[in-house]
């Protein structure tokens, strides 16, 4: 009798294991569906918190040297790794990761000395460089140059790292955003550098503005061939209110860029100064096929 209810034990105990072992398994895929957020989302993220106690420091000439030194190496493919020291010294830390179509470095300050240097990210592939100098008051270009990242097209990106009201990045120079434009200049000098803003259609001065989705321009009032053809591009890809600064429209040219001051000194001709309305930027956000539109507008492969 004893022996019988031990048995009916075990076969009892040895269904409940084997029912949960079905239900444990059964939610599996759903766990391992459940990924964490981006390293790129994070340190982002971590920027912007942080943003309210960053006060801004211009860097000295020798520290704006070892950025672009350490800029170029990262775009040339030199391993983040044999690179960690030397950014580690320029008040910098390097962080990667390898997602299942390539690896991104992740170039952010030392959290015990954040200056307002801004937030740069690397690629193993991909083309071109992609700029938001403005976050958060160009409302969503940051988030829209993250996507970009999630869309594996471009080489590199850059954020500024503290509001315009304290170091307005487009407008300063000797500022590592520059280094940073500077270093995939020189490795990358045939490629496009595109700065990213945003406007408000109600604060501008002509109706041909006010009344544009985007304002395409080189810095400059003298647009080449190509830039022409990019707005035509996106005029029947995107909008068809995208206007060509020095022709359509004379604002929001980004003629004080200094930027495109720096890039042109050294004789790099490839910048192009993006303005977009909250529709377009709002569009451009939610879309991956009019982000790959854009891109593809801009740098001649539509």
């Amino acid at each position: 009798m004893m022996s019988e209810l031990v048995c009916r034990m075990i076969t009892y105990v040895t269904v409940r294991l084997a029912a949960l072992t079905a239900l444990f398994a059964s939610l599996l895929p759903s766990v391992a569906m459940t990924s964490p957020e981006p390293l790129l989302n994070q340190a982002y993220s971590q920027v912007w918190k942080e943003s309210a106690r960053t006060r801004f420091v211009p860097p000295q000439l020798s520290e704006l040297e070892a950025t672009e030194d350490l800029f170029v190496r990262l775009l040339q493919g030199q391993d983040a790794a044999s690179l960690g020291t030397l950014a580690h010294k320029g008040g910098w830390m390097l962080r990667s990761e390898r997602s299942a179509d390539r690896s991104v470095v992740v170039v952010s300050e030392l959290p015990t000395g954040r200056r307002g240097r801004g937030l740069y990210a690397f690629f193993d592939r991909g083309r071109h460089a992609l700029q938001a100098p403005h976050v958060p008051s160009d409302k969503l270009t940051g988030e829209i140059l993250l996507r970009y990242g999630d869309d594996s097209l471009p080489r590199a990106l850059a954020w500024n790292s503290v509001p315009r009201s304290v170091a307005d990045l487009a407008h300063l120079d000797g500022t590592d955003f520059i280094a940073f434009s500077r270093a995939f200049a020189r490795v990358n000098p045939g490629e496009k550098i595109m700065q990213f803003h945003g406007f408000d259609s109600n604060r501008r001065k002509t109706n041909a503005a006010a009344d544009s989705a985007a304002i395409v321009s080189a810095g400059h009032s003298q647009p080449t061939r190509e830039l022409r053809d990019a707005v035509h591009c996106m005029n029947l890809k995107l909008d068809s209110a995208t206007r060509l600064y020095g022709v359509d429209v004379k604002e929001l040219g980004g003629t004080t860029n200094s930027v495109v001051h720096a890039l042109r000194a050294m004789g790099y001709e490839h910048f192009i100064h993006l303005e977009l309305n909250l529709s377009l930027r709002e569009q451009l956000l939610a879309d991956a096929k009019k982000r790959k539109a854009l891109f593809g507008c801009l740098v001649g492969q539509p």
